[in-house]
């Protein structure tokens, strides 16, 4: 078990592969578990920085209020401490926004920049989700059925479910219960629901430099391609960084690393070693 002291906390890693860094940036209900089924892929070409943020999985868990800022923050202090100057970063669902943060205030430090599940700014509904959550996790409690079955409602696409509810196979429930009741407490788990509420990424997309995919799944319900009117989604990040690349997995929700795996991890790879997202797509096709 390796840890680093940054900015008063112990922060949980594991570092995999060889080849250019990359640092994968988990969600709201898990730490590095959240790239399970695609580290051990991106380890055949990158070395692999996994941690667990501030709050979450293995890393210390202080009283404070958690935001968005102090986790990109941390972010920095980590590299810094591991001796690394510039790397890929990839960041999903509220791991998005904190790799926003970060490729903003440091863009000297990001080679390539990988989005996915994200937004600039929730929009009324998705902010209602996200109230939703905390008072489901206040009443019936962090671990609960009815929090886990909301979580997975947001997660995946109804298709998706579906399949997995007539095989018999809703596993996941248990692993849903299984990975927030691990990997966070209720009163992180709560701000960070306030966290992803309150960003507002948009006015510093024009800061980012690195070459950028945002990869989106069409009935992402969560975090959607086009907010509401008050919001911001992922067309917008990819409008708003310069030379971005928007990749859309069709018919697929927000997690894209879990419904389509094998495709979007392909793509991820194929990018941040150089190709475009489109390229990478017509070489898997032919």
């Amino acid at each position: 078990m390796s840890f680093v002291n940054v900015n008063g906390v112990n922060l949980y890693y594991e570092i995999s592969g060889n080849g250019p860094p990359v640092v994968q940036i988990g969600g709201a209900v898990n730490g590095h578990e959240g790239y399970a089924l695609i580290t051990p892929h991106m380890r055949e070409h990158f070395t692999v920085i996994d941690y667990d943020h501030r709050g979450y999985g293995q890393s210390d868990r202080p009283a404070q209020t958690y935001t968005m800022d102090a986790w990109a923050d941390d972010l920095a202090a980590m590299l810094d401490a591991l001796g690394v100057d510039r790397c890929h970063i990839h960041g999903g669902s509220m791991g998005g926004f904190i790799a926003c943060l970060f490729a903003a205030k440091y863009p000297e430090r990001v080679d390539r920049l990988v989005f996915n599940g994200a937004v600039a700014k929730c929009d009324w509904m998705s902010r209602t989700y996200f109230h939703l959550w905390k008072r489901l996790a206040q009443t019936f409690g962090l671990t609960s059925d009815e929090l886990a079955l909301m979580l997975l409602t947001h997660a995946f696409s109804r298709t998706y479910l579906d399949k997995m509810v007539t095989s018999g196979s809703l596993h996941s429930l248990d692993w849903m219960k299984d990975s927030i009741g691990r990997n966070a407490t209720l009163e992180i788990f709560c701000d960070a629901c306030d966290a992803m509420a309150e960003t507002d990424v948009t006015g510093l997309l024009g800061n980012i430099t690195a070459p950028t995919l945002v990869l989106h799944g069409t009935d992402d319900c969560l975090t959607p391609l086009d907010c509401g009117p008050d919001g911001a989604g992922a067309r917008t990040i990819h409008e708003g960084i310069p030379g971005s690349e928007l990749y859309l997995l069709d018919g697929c929700g927000h997690g894209v690393l879990f419904e389509r795996s094998e495709e979007a991890v392909g793509t991820v790879i194929a990018f941040l070693v150089g190709q475009t997202a489109i390229a990478s797509a017509a070489t898997r096709e032919s």
